[in-house]
């Protein structure tokens, strides 16, 4: 797991700080449904996707930067393997961001729907 993290490079710290307040911001919800409480996951849903989108751009440059610098890397036969692992690596905070907020959503499903059954009633 630290290997993973330490893959994606600084942009993890950002996406996992917005990825916890957003999956925090759904526990409230769930706890104590109101429709207040609906916009702030939404509104932090969206820092933390905007979070990602950075992370992966931070970490392409990265890697679109530093291969070209290793001229031992261009002439190497390998130099595709390289850059795959570069890619691979770039969407770290992609899978660490996407899946916090999909258990930070399964959580808001349950205030949404406790939201919901208390306006019918």
């Amino acid at each position: 797991m630290i290997e993973f993290f330490r893959a994606g490079g600084w942009p993890m710290f950002l996406v996992l700080a917005f990825g916890v307040l957003t999956f925090g911001a759904a526990v409230a919800l769930a706890r104590r449904p109101k429709e207040e409480t609906v916009g702030m996951v939404r509104a932090m849903s969206v820092a933390t996707v905007f979070a990602v989108l950075s992370g992966i751009a931070a970490d392409l440059a990265a890697v679109f930067t530093h291969v070209p610098n290793h001229p031992e890397w261009a002439e190497s036969p390998d130099m595709p393997l390289i850059v795959m692992i570069g890619l691979g690596e770039a969407l770290a905070p992609a899978i660490l961001g996407f899946s916090l907020l999909a258990l930070a959503w399964m959580v808001a499903a349950v205030g949404v729907r406790r939201l919901a059954a208390a306006a019918a009633a």
